[in-house]
């Protein structure tokens, strides 16, 4: 709804009956879309994949370009500038916000953030809503609304028109699906692996243990004789794991451990390859989490830049373009632009970007202050014109 249905009272939000809204459909779909709390997403491999994404999506300048025939230049002086690149609403930083929206993105596969705008219709604060808290819902029209609740209890309905969804790949459109639910059967493996090695560290690691003896029982007592000593050693031998103390055998009693199957002595590399797909699923190279193997430093630099090419640019672009679409209308969409500035993510050490300035300084490619900037430097009176090499004569009129 705009300005004038408020104004004049015909947007009626709270009359809307709740009845009118699918929430059940809307809960299976939670259920079948993976927006339960997944066993592998604890893994702490899962987690540095969720952080790395968010907060260096969020570190990175979140640009509003403004087009022209000339070019495009950067518009600071655009209310959108401030909301994603200083403050996203009262006390709120801007990288608090938008890390918050991209871990929603990366863990549940949807976010969602209420957009503030003045009288004049400009944007003046986003307000992160975690996912937990947002119950969308499709009313009978077809049109989706989002109820969402406060730490307090309390309710709100915010129409479609007064939100920024965010969402990951979909199924349907609207739903997005997180990284971990598209990679269902690895993740579950993960879960498997992750709870048998929890049971082997609660047992202490006690091996599998016969016992063998050459005393013979009569018919008599055989049987109560042998069900006794039997539940004395599995008790004794269950709390090795808290209370590892020697154990005494009587009557002639042998302990042979049973050597492990070999399913089990590659367990922890079964282990490490599922920690792996894990990684997999979010695009993130595998030395970037710890783990990696044999890296050596040419390798690790082309997995950073992989990290920012096939990982972090994806990521940026999903979450600008939707941005984008919620906070410009389509005809400021054809003079406007959101875009992440990546680029210093892809710089090489101290040494390399030196060599690669200055060569472009002399080339001449850059001014003298554009390239003082590159590195944070204040402009140089003077230096804003471009060098010339001697070996370059500037062209004459007449030549074909």
């Amino acid at each position: 709804m705009g300005l004038l249905a408020r104004l004049f009272g015909s947007e009626r939000r709270s009359v809307i009956p709740l009845a009118g809204a699918s929430v059940g459909d809307v809960e299976g779909m939670r259920a079948l879309f993976g927006d339960h709390l997944h066993d592998a997403a604890g893994q702490a491999v899962a987690e540095r994949c969720r952080s790395l994404i968010s907060q260096t999506t969020a570190s990175v300048p979140l640009v509003v370009y403004r087009r022209s025939a000339g070019g495009r230049t950067e518009d600071r002086d655009h209310p959108l500038w401030r909301v994603l690149n200083d403050e996203a609403s009262d006390g709120v930083p801007a990288f608090c916000f938008r890390e918050a929206m991209a871990r929603d993105v990366a863990r549940f596969g949807n976010a969602v953030a209420e957009v503030v705008r003045t009288g004049r219709g400009d944007v003046e604060g986003l307000i992160h809503w975690p996912w937990t808290m947002v119950l969308p819902e499709v009313l009978p029209s077809g049109r989706w609304r989002y109820r969402v609740t406060d730490h307090l209890g309390r309710q709100r309905v915010l129409l479609s028109g007064e939100v920024v969804h965010i969402r990951y790949a979909t199924r349907d459109g609207f739903w997005g699906v997180d990284p971990l639910t598209w990679a269902r059967t690895s993740t579950t493996l993960v879960s498997a692996q992750s709870t048998l090695a929890e049971a082997q560290v609660r047992r202490g690691f006690v091996p599998d243990v016969a016992f063998e003896t050459d005393r013979a029982f009569d018919d008599a007592t055989g049987d109560t004789a042998f069900a006794r000593l039997k539940a004395q050693l599995t008790e004794r031998l269950r709390r090795m794991g808290s209370d590892p103390t020697a154990l005494l055998l009587e009557a002639g009693l042998k302990a042979k451990p049973l050597a492990a199957p070999s399913r089990e002595q590659q367990f922890h590399e079964a282990r490490v390859l599922g920690l792996e797909d894990i990684a997999r699923a979010y695009g993130v190279p595998l030395s970037v989490v710890g783990l990696g193997k044999n890296a050596s430093y040419g390798s690790l630099t082309e997995e950073s830049r992989s990290l920012a090419r096939y990982c972090l640019g994806p990521w940026s672009r999903l979450i600008e373009t939707q941005m984008q679409i919620a906070l410009l209308t389509r005809e400021e969409r054809t003079r406007l632009s959101l875009e992440h500035d990546l680029s210093g993510l892809m710089r090489g050490d101290t040494a390399e970007e030196f060599k690669a300035v200055q060569a472009a300084v002399g080339g001449p490619f850059l001014s003298l202050n554009e390239g003082r900037d590159w590195f944070g430097y204040n402009p140089h009176e003077g230096g804003n014109g471009l060098l010339r090499p001697s070996n370059i004569t500037p062209p004459t009129t007449g030549l074909i």
